[in-house]
């Protein structure tokens, strides 16, 4: 046998004119294939996102991100069918050992499954959105990015926290419909807790009266909240917009305090259930 024989074929297949036509011809079917679906995604996913920001606080609009990750899945999976089609590879036999790779590897990657599906939920209940401040299994921060798969969240520290959607267990919203901005003091037992109430209300009706469109409601003075070891607990509380809470719990706290400074009432510590993290 001679062992140029296979260099001397490929030396005749590369000087046939119709073999270079036609691989020239497979070039450019792969090449329009290709742009294709790069343009039919780019067109696809425009129109979506802008259907999405259309609907801004419809329950359609949840769907955006779902329907993208589906799209953006099919258009690669078509493409990549009609390339192998193009090069002529049998496609069947390879759809039949996708199935069942597919299969295998979804008893294999049950956590990723898990994610998809949780996120699939997450997404089209619209509990969380880009730009909510939220509460994840413990972890306080703004959304940042919501796909199928994660939540990413970005803590008071800066620090970004990626959190898998299967391992979601429970979420507090806190920008949703309204916040409350909570003050808590507390009075030594020898202190006047009498003349504290009424120092409370001094810096309510005076915020109020000064950030009249800041809030939902007028304050409320709740009185005593708790007694402790060394003194009892007062609070007072206003509902405000979502995100506001943080700005008028420091001014009601600073109102408080010299409202009871000029009372002559010394209070043991200042607590607030609605302060930042400071991580």
């Amino acid at each position: 046998m001679n062992l140029l024989e296979p260099l001397n074929r490929v030396a005749r297949d590369l000087s046939d004119p119709d073999r270079i036509a036609a691989a020239i011809e497979t070039a450019i079917l792969l090449v329009i294939i290709a742009l294709a679906a790069w343009m039919t995604l780019r067109v696809s996913l425009g129109l979506i996102r802008k259907t999405g920001a259309w609907r801004t606080g419809h329950p359609a609009g949840r769907m955006t991100p779902i329907v993208e990750g589906l799209l953006r899945y099919a258009i690669v999976f078509t493409a990549i069918i009609l390339m192998l089609a193009t090069v002529r590879v049998n496609i069947t036999p390879l759809l039949a050992s996708a199935t069942v790779v597919g299969l295998t590897i979804g008893f294999g990657a049950q956590q990723i499954i898990r994610d998809l599906l949780a996120g699939i939920f997450l997404l089209s209940e619209g509990i969380v959105q880009v730009g909510d401040f939220v509460r994840i299994d413990g972890e306080l921060g703004a959304v940042e990015r919501v796909t199928l798969r994660i939540v990413q969240i970005r803590r008071f520290s800066g620090e970004l926290v990626t959190v898998p959607n299967g391992t979601i267990a429970k979420i507090g919203n806190l920008s949703r419909d309204h916040a409350r901005a909570i003050v808590q003091v507390l009075i030594p037992y020898q202190a006047s807790v009498s003349a504290a109430l009424e120092a409370l209300g001094d810096a309510t009706r005076a915020w109020s009266a000064a950030h009249a469109a800041d809030r939902l409601a007028e304050p409320k003075i709740d009185g005593i909240v708790e007694l402790r070891d060394t003194g009892a607990v007062v609070q007072c509380s206003v509902l405000v917009r979502p995100g506001d809470q943080y700005a008028v719990a420091s001014d009601l706290r600073q109102g408080a305090l010299d409202a009871m400074a000029r009372r002559g009432v010394t209070p043991g510590a200042t607590l607030s259930s609605t302060s930042p993290p400071t991580e």
